[in-house]
């Protein structure tokens, strides 16, 4: 039997589809989040796990879908510094969410029911894209304010 959820700060969620399975990704979240935090990033990295989105517990104050449909969504989104935005990954494959231009946003491969989460502590523009899905249009931007 599954634990009662906790309940979730205000956040913008994307629903999957009940019964969508995720793969659990313990050894690759762990060595990403290790990674990370060795470097002194604002970002962490996870793999997917049971009971829930894999932004669930991410204290996120926006949740970005990147999607089986080749895009992230919301595509835009606009924020203030100091706020967290998770990527999910709710497709069966893999993502990545890295930054046009510097190195700001740098996921690595993000596989099926991962997610990535950035904390962005300046104000400006970041566009990003998933490296393996440009070619399809595959964009986003975070304009901070």
């Amino acid at each position: 039997m599954d634990p009662e959820p906790l309940p979730r700060p205000p956040v913008y969620y994307v629903n999957t589809h009940p019964g969508d399975t995720m793969k659990i990704t313990h050894i690759l979240g762990l060595a990403g989040v290790i990674a990370f935090a060795a470097c002194g990033s604002n970002s962490i990295y996870g793999g997917g796990g049971g009971g829930g989105a894999p932004c669930d517990g991410q204290a996120a104050d926006v949740v970005v879908s990147a999607n089986a449909s080749l895009r992230f969504s919301p595509e835009s989104i606009l924020i203030t510094t100091g706020k967290k935005v998770c990527w999910q990954n709710t497709a069966s494959f893999t993502h990545t969410v890295t930054s046009d231009t510097g190195t700001v946003l740098n996921s690595g491969n993000v596989a099926g029911g991962g997610f990535y989460v950035h904390t962005f502590a300046s104000t400006g523009t970041v566009a990003y894209h998933c490296t393996i899905h440009q070619v399809n249009g595959m964009v986003g931007k975070v304009v901070i304010q």
